[in-house]
C-alpha cells in the first residue's frame, strides 16, 4: 500500500522517497483511455495527474486523430494511437488493441475527453464487463454506462 508522508514545509502530502534501485515498472502501469478530436486536453491532464500521483508508467490510448496533440502535452507519458471514427472518437474497432494494452496495465481509467457515440456506448460497456483491472470510470464513460443496456 502507498503511504503518504507530510513535508514539514507543506501541508500537501508527498510521495515517500523511492528506492534508487527501483524501476518505473515497480510503481504501477496505468492505462488511460479517452480523448477525441477537439477534446484532447482532458485525457492529457489526466495523464499528467497520473504521473504526479506516483504511477510509474503511464500510457494514454487515444484516437489517432488527436495523438499528436496529446503527445505534445507531456513527454513523460507514452501515447498509443487507436482506430477512430469519422468524428475523431475512438472506434469500436479499437477493442482488440485496448484488450492487449489492458493486459499490460495494473490499473485503468476511461472517459476523459471520450465524447459520445453508439459505438462508444458499446465499447465502454465491453470494457466495464470484460477488463479485470481496477478501473476509474469518468466523464463520458459514465454517460456511456448509463445508457448501456
Amino acid at each position: 500500500s502507498l503511504s503518504m508522508a507530510r513535508s514539514s514545509d507543506s501541508s500537501l502530502p508527498q510521495l515517500p522517497p523511492r528506492d534508487p534501485q527501483a524501476h518505473k515498472g515497480d510503481f504501477g502501469r496505468a492505462l488511460l483511455i479517452g480523448g477525441s478530436r477537439g477534446m484532447s486536453g482532458a485525457i492529457s491532464l489526466a495523464g499528467m495527474a497520473a504521473l504526479r500521483g506516483g504511477a510509474g508508467l503511464v500510457r494514454l490510448a487515444v484516437p489517432d486523430a488527436c495523438l499528436d496533440t496529446v503527445a505534445s502535452f507531456d513527454p513523460c507519458y507514452m501515447t498509443v494511437p487507436l482506430a477512430c471514427d469519422a468524428d475523431g472518437r475512438i472506434a469500436l474497432a479499437a477493442r482488440e488493441e485496448i484488450a492487449g494494452l489492458a493486459e499490460q496495465a495494473t490499473c485503468l481509467a476511461v472517459g476523459p475527453g471520450l465524447g459520445r457515440s453508439q459505438e462508444l456506448t458499446v465499447l465502454v460497456g465491453w470494457m466495464y464487463e470484460t477488463l479485470t483491472q481496477p478501473m476509474v470510470v469518468d466523464a463520458d464513460a459514465l454517460n456511456a454506462l448509463a445508457s448501456h443496456p
